[in-house]
């Protein structure tokens, strides 16, 4: 008998803890669903044009350097086959021209003009249903000398090009080395650079929001105008280290969107954290692997805080080994409650070889963040469209799909552009169809899971010590002994 409580007590033991267990996975599964909602990609449209000189031959360098050439050839310099001179005639003069570009080619009188359109991409997330959203300054904030030089590079880029290449290639009847194309796009840029007449630039900040459907819109349809509200530091990136308080807050017209709550108090180290955001290296290198409509849902990584800081500047900052990349800055960090525990910034550099060193990244701390969003008298509060929301979702996770509909449903009225509402409610609708909808049972544990679990084992314990006595106390004094009923 003894055996058997023991069994089943582990048995029972066994249960709690697998049950719990599941609790807990199925618990860090929602606070990615609860938030994904409020988690926008960031991005800067920077449009311009430049304006520039087209070159002419200057006859009495290129004469002086037709004799130098002519020279070198009748010496044996370039070698003894017609292809061996050519060659290295063509590598001698892209050498000079890229060594002084201005003393071979001048400006004239003919002006180009070249319409470029660039951008950055970043993250943020709605800290308010009014359409706050809070993000990094340097996603959209940049000083004028960096925005110029960024529209520049865009605008060298369309000029060098392969068609630059094969127009050469085509002009001298030799194909180009990797080593040749160095120097003609070395030439090419010294050129223009020097001889820029005019450029015009303006910048525009978008939130997509949500993910797009397909056959319904495109993708741009889902990118809202946002104005800068508050910036936290200066505009300056190229030295992220002095930026300071990297925040910032913008606002897109909309209303009843779905936000993310800020924690009261910074996390311990050690505690496990869950950022989302949109990491260039996905969302926009390795967007062709994907097509335009998935490239808006976030991209989810995990870790811990390694440690609490506070910066030169006197900033607090979170460091985690969370895999932070360009793109996420500005994406929120998440505890395991649920809660902004600090937002992306930057990453640590390896100062010998000047790339970002693997798990090292760097987060303002919620602390800045709580007095931030005082200073811009902005409430960081959820909407019903919130509330409704979290409630289907855990509906929907304890299988309970006719519940869950009726919360989705609410959330579609407030806010039809819901990016993942729809989706839920297909996938309720399918597993009521297949018979698996468990709405009539509602254990709600709430927050005192544990502690009921606990409650229970006593419960059950004592009930099967009870029944032990019982069975025992029967069999010693109240059922008679078999020899008693021969006397």
């Amino acid at each position: 008998m003894k055996n058997i409580f023991v069994m089943l007590l582990l048995i029972f033991c066994f249960l709690i803890f697998t049950f719990h267990a599941s609790l807990a996975s199925s618990g860090l599964q929602k606070v990615v669903e609860y938030n994904k909602p409020s988690v926008v990609l960031m991005y800067m449209d920077i449009s311009g044009k430049v304006s520039f000189s087209e070159p002419l031959i200057n006859q009495r360098a290129f004469k002086e350097l037709e004799a130098e050439i002519t020279n070198l050839a009748y010496s044996g310099a370039f070698g003894t086959t017609e292809e061996e001179v050519t060659r290295n005639t063509i590598r001698y003069v892209l050498t000079k021209m890229a060594q002084n570009p201005n003393k071979y080619l001048i400006p004239s009188k003919r002006v180009r003009n070249v319409d470029v359109s660039t951008g950055a991409v970043g993250t943020g997330v709605i800290i308010n249903p009014n359409g706050y959203i809070l993000t990094a300054t340097h996603v959209v904030a940049m000083e004028e000398d960096e925005l110029r030089q960024i529209v520049i590079n865009k605008f060298l880029l369309t000029i060098i090009s392969d068609e630059l290449f094969s127009a050469f290639e085509n002009e001298v009847g030799v194909p180009l080395s990797k080593e040749d194309e160095d120097l003609l796009t070395k030439m090419v840029v010294g050129y223009i650079s020097s001889n820029i007449v005019d450029f015009k630039y303006e910048k525009m900040i978008y939130a997509g929001l949500g993910v797009a459907e397909k056959g319904k819109s495109n993708v741009t349809a889902f990118f809202k105008p946002a104005n800068i509200i508050k910036l936290g530091s200066s505009e300056k990136i190229k030295d992220i280290v002095d930026m300071g308080r990297d925040i910032a807050i913008v606002k897109i017209d909309q209303t009843n969107l779905p936000t993310s709550i800020i924690a009261d108090h910074e996390p311990v180290e050690g505690s496990e954290i869950t950022v989302i955001g949109y990491p260039a290296k996905v969302h926009v290198f390795a967007g062709a692997l994907f097509d335009n409509f998935s490239i808006l849902k976030p991209t989810i990584t995990k870790g811990i805080v390694s440690a609490i800081r506070t910066s030169s500047k006197g900033v607090r900052i979170i460091q985690t080994d969370a895999t932070i990349s360009g793109g996420n800055s500005g994406g929120p960090a998440y505890n395991n409650e649920g809660k902004i525990i600090g937002t992306a910034s930057w990453v640590l550099v390896d100062p010998n070889l000047g790339i970002q060193t693997q798990n090292y990244g760097i987060l303002v701390s919620c602390s800045e963040i709580q007095n931030f969003i005082k200073e811009a008298n902005i409430q960081n509060v959820q909407s019903e469209v919130d509330k409704n929301y979290q409630k289907g979702i855990d509906e929907y996770f304890a299988q309970r799909y006719r519940n869950a509909i009726k919360y989705f449903k609410k959330v579609q009225d407030l806010y039809p552009e819901h990016p993942y509402v729809k989706e839920y409610i297909i996938n309720s609708q399918t597993f009521i169809d297949q018979g698996k909808d468990k709405s009539g049972l509602n254990l709600d544990l709430g927050g005192n899971t544990a502690l009921i679990l606990i409650i229970l084992g006593v419960l059950f314990c004592g009930g099967l010590l009870f029944i032990i006595a019982a069975v025992g106390a029967y069999f010693l004094f109240f059922r008679k002994k078999p020899f008693a009923a021969n006397k």
